[in-house]
């Protein structure tokens, strides 16, 4: 899974590079290529949860280009680090032997956006497009390498949302949609509290939002 996420990052990528764009401006206005994009409020919690807890935090940065008219590609890469609104001491066990966790990880993913706004060309407006994404993380225990948690969780959406690009180059995306998560834990040692992670595969609805600059 992890080589699959990397040959679909490189090869968004090398898209990026190798085909040419063919929007044009309209009524004179400045044209935009490209945008990149971040959300800070990730960093809160995601992309794992148990239940209505942030396992971890999500530091990420969005890049994307028009590679038509219509149509542009992003991919995404995250650090995955602890949750700034939890302390993870409290999803050990009852003895609560684990006085420090460590926590690590990455996220990629990938997104062909088409515009369907007839007066406005990629990237800007409303679109639509397939979206995918693989994270993996590590939990381990600072003074016990035995005591740890490895996490996976894969995503595949169908999704619409409208990007907004003033005439100063702010940009704010707002997507939302319908598609399948896979949540895989692994978990190694005896002071965490078991019952709490559960592999889990289920439909979901994706909300999402960032903002930065257009070029």
């Amino acid at each position: 899974m992890k080589k699959t996420s990397l040959l679909i990052i490189i090869g968004l990528a090398l898209m990026l590079t190798a085909v040419p764009v063919s929007a044009q401006g309209t009524g004179g206005e400045k044209e935009y290529r490209f945008t990149i994009k971040t959300n800070p409020l990730a960093a809160l919690g995601g992309p794992f949860w148990v239940v209505v807890i942030p396992v971890t935090g999500e530091y990420k940065v969005l890049f994307e280009a028009a590679v038509a008219e219509k149509s542009s590609v992003q991919v995404g890469v995250s650090y995955i680090g602890p949750s700034i609104l939890l302390n993870l001491d409290e999803l050990t066990g009852d003895e609560g032997e684990i006085s420090g966790l460590k926590t690590s990880g990455y996220r990629g993913q990938g997104m062909f956006r088409y515009f369907i706004s007839r007066d406005l060309p990629a990237p800007e407006g409303f679109y639509l497009g397939p979206h995918v994404s693989y994270a993996t993380a590590t939990i381990k225990s600072k003074d016990n390498a035995e005591d740890n948690i490895k996490a996976s969780k894969v995503n595949l959406n169908a999704v619409v949302g409208y990007q907004l690009i003033t005439s100063g180059g702010f940009t704010l995306d707002i997507f939302t949609g319908m598609g399948f998560v896979s949540r895989k834990w692994d978990i190694s040692g005896s002071d965490f509290d078991n019952d709490m992670f559960k592999n889990r595969t289920s439909v979901t609805i994706p909300f999402g939002f960032s903002f930065g600059y257009a070029f």
